[in-house]
């Protein structure tokens, strides 16, 4: 073809690539603003948008947050104002893939959504709006309205489970059902790879975590047991990887990243506690839950999610991982694929002969445990404020005992999924 046809050729690709691209931005739906405002009775949430959209408004709880799913957007919002009359935590968006994105506001109160219409465009200044009146509730009422959905698309909304069919609209047409594949939970193993397990041995580098009464510091026996538990998980075949494998400062929120971006199957946190009273002992399992299953385990929540700021380090957006969009689709499942190892840890550690706690299953908000797609537990394996206890935690003999038993719950664990 001579040059003069080729330039031809160019520009009329040129040309109708322009023309794809400013159709496309035109037909796109932006999200430009959202408000909130407080009515007798309610209040109110407006999203302003480039145009009108299917969409479709419901609660969920763990955390508690009101969700509102449209057509793919652009999110170009600045600044949210939040008024203190409301409790309103944090707005977040993601995409959902699909066609299909979503808004999530997290509320600090229970709340259930009372309306959800569309207000067309008024005059130039005016955009349309997606309007939702909700009010304060109960957690029981709110729980009970997990499947009441507002909107155009409200019989296809997903309930809170693992696998949710959702509606997926397109402009012109009638919605068309798409399966919205959540991450698999980490039941199963790439086809052909052994599963990969992610220990995370608590604390280390300036944060040395609790303080024995022998002198020694639980950064350095979580190392040792990580240590010697990779060992014996290598050669039973599982591949292993360590959030930290000398004495070095990861941040909490690091820690979950690094099992996420690993693709881990499993994740196990592991510390050693300390308690007011130095009679106590035994160890403990901890899965993730927004509420502390008593006093004492709120305390430590407390205690190692400020962890962070001993290297300066603000945990004010921990929540992120939580609030990650596919959190929704696959965090029961994790949770209780969470819960049955936690199960197995006890068992084998009962018996095995290794002491536990009257109740050492218990559940709280740890913001290592937050990645929504692989099953986490945080394994506390006794109080280094009892001078026995630390004295075994500090034997080589006795770690590799604990090693052991959390190998055997592994096994367990994967024994059943596989099946």
């Amino acid at each position: 073809m001579p040059f003069s046809g080729l330039r031809r050729l160019y520009i009329l690709i040129a040309a109708l690539l322009m023309n794809f691209f400013i159709i496309h931005q035109a037909c796109a739906l932006t999200v430009s603003n959202v408000r909130f405002g407080t009515h007798p009775g309610s209040h109110r949430v407006v999203i302003e948008l480039s145009g009108t959209a299917d969409f479709r408004a419901f609660v969920m709880t763990g955390p508690n947050r009101v969700i509102i799913d449209m057509p793919s957007f652009d999110w170009k919002v600045g600044q949210i104002q939040k008024p203190a009359s409301l409790a309103i935590k944090d707005v977040r968006f993601g995409d959902l893939g699909g066609g299909l994105s979503r808004i999530v506001i997290e509320t600090g109160d229970a709340v259930i959504i009372q309306a959800a219409f569309m207000l067309p465009r008024q005059g130039k200044d005016v955009p349309d709006r997606l309007v939702l009146d909700f009010k304060k509730t109960t957690q029981q009422m709110m729980t009970e309205a997990l499947s009441q959905v507002h909107g155009p698309l409200q019989g296809t909304a997903p309930l809170p489970s693992a696998s949710s069919t959702v509606t997926a609209p397109s402009k012109g047409k009638q919605p068309v059902a798409q399966r919205l594949t959540p991450p698999q939970p980490a039941a199963t193993s790439k086809a052909g790879q052994k599963p990969l397990i992610i220990l995370d041995p608590g604390h280390g580098g300036q944060d040395p975590g609790a303080h024995g009464a022998n002198g020694a510091y639980e950064k350095n026996i979580t190392l040792a047991v990580g240590l010697e538990l990779k060992k014996q998980l290598e050669e039973s075949g599982y591949r292993v990887k360590m959030t930290r494998s000398t004495d070095v400062f990861i941040p909490l929120r690091g820690r979950v990243q690094f099992a996420r971006k690993n693709e881990g199957d499993l994740f196990i946190s592991l510390h050693a506690d300390s308690i007011r009273d130095n009679t106590v002992t035994g160890a403990s399992v901890y899965t993730l839950s927004e509420t502390a299953s008593d006093a004492e385990t709120a305390k430590l929540v407390d205690r190692e999610n400020k962890s962070d700021l001993i290297a300066g380090i603000d945990l004010s957006g921990q929540e992120e991982d939580v609030a990650n969009i596919l959190l929704d689709l696959a965090t029961r499942d994790t949770m209780n694929q969470s819960k049955f190892l936690a199960n197995t840890v006890v068992k084998s550690f009962a018996g095995r002969s290794l002491s536990i706690l009257e109740r050492p299953h218990r559940s709280a908000g740890f913001a290592v445990l937050k990645a929504p797609d692989i099953p986490s537990i945080l394994v506390e394996m006794g109080y280094l404020t009892n001078r026995s206890e630390v004295a075994r935690l500090s034997s080589p003999e006795h770690r590799r005992k604990i090693a052991a038993a959390l190998k055997a719950s592994v096994d367990t664990y994967f024994n059943k999924v596989a099946r």
